[in-house]
């Protein structure tokens, strides 16, 4: 039984490996760029969404994320200029990792709770910048 699920695993890893090898140094970028943005992208729209008559907002919401993608590749572009393939495949192994796949998880909560902190600084800052913009 332990070499049946030993088999199994070193089967599952190699099919990993392959999979990832056999894609373009784009594909891999467009993955690490939604591990990393995408449920970022998700608390970034929310306010967008939420301008959107209530039955009208599925079908924005369809709309938006189709545009991710052509997005997501565009910076792809940008990705594959500033890391090299090793980089990439050592960075997606990383959030493959416990500690990589809860960043991953996190980033979206720690994102948004940031963003509150930062409009009650900016409120704060109001009397600041008229006391200098005189």
């Amino acid at each position: 039984m332990k070499k049946l699920l030993f088999s199994v695993m070193l089967l599952s890893i190699g099919f990993n490996s392959y999979a990832q090898e056999a894609m373009t140094i784009e594909e891999k970028a467009v993955q690490l760029i939604e591990l990393t943005a995408g449920q970022s992208f998700e608390v970034m729209t929310e306010p967008l969404v939420n301008m959107i008559p209530e039955e009208n907002r599925e079908a924005f919401k369809k709309e938006l994320k189709e545009s991710r993608h052509k997005l997501y590749s565009q910076m792809a572009v940008i990705y594959t200029e500033n890391y090299t393939e090793t980089e990439i495949d050592k960075i997606l192994a990383f959030y493959d990792t416990p500690v990589g796949k809860k960043i991953v998880a996190t980033t979206p909560d720690l994102m948004k709770k940031g963003m509150e902190l930062g409009q009650a600084w900016g409120m704060e800052l109001q009397p600041l910048i008229a006391k200098y913009s005189k």
